[in-house]
């Protein structure tokens, strides 16, 4: 954490306003050090200057109420990448993802009642082995539902890794 701090505090004295704390599982970061990723930005926003902090993209499993309470800090941008998939819980079964669609939702709805302009983002996979029209069809309409600020599209592919 001591070396997050110090490279922050380095660019912060080069005339960096603002960082995005990104990485692949970001959610588990500091497992390894019996630390945690709210307790790192807390430590950034009490040890550097840094004016704006914006988290890169987080699996919506990986949330505490503690986490929720960083966005009460005006340093913290109220936005995030959530990778929701697909809108049809069938199909996210089958992609073997923890989150379904009632627990994005619940997210998403609670991030926008405590913070009106909360901006929401997201990765959607089409064409998933075996998805029906239905699904698509289910999909879609969760996707409207959840009015996300911008969507990420990507063809489903054997060889890239979700």
């Amino acid at each position: 954490m001591a070396e997050v701090v110090a490279e922050v505090n380095t660019l912060v004295s080069q005339g960096i306003s603002e960082i995005v704390l990104t990485g692949v599982h970001l959610g588990g970061y500091g497992s390894d050090i019996a630390s945690n990723l709210t307790e790192l930005v807390q430590v950034l926003l009490a040890e550097t200057d840094i004016a704006r902090i914006r988290l890169g993209s987080l699996e919506p499993w990986e949330f505490s109420d503690e986490f929720f309470m960083l966005f009460e800090q005006s340093r913290v941008m109220p936005h995030l990448h959530l990778p929701l998939q697909s809108g049809a819980d069938s199909v996210l079964k089958r992609m073997a993802r923890r989150c379904k669609t009632a627990e994005f939702a619940g997210i998403v709805a609670k991030l926008k009642q405590a913070y009106a302009d909360f901006n929401i983002t997201t990765d959607i996979i089409v064409g998933f082995p075996g998805e029906t029209e239905q699904e698509w069809q289910d999909s879609l309409a969760f996707i409207q539902a959840m009015a996300f600020g911008h969507i990420h599209i990507f063809s489903y592919s054997k060889t890239r890794r979700y």
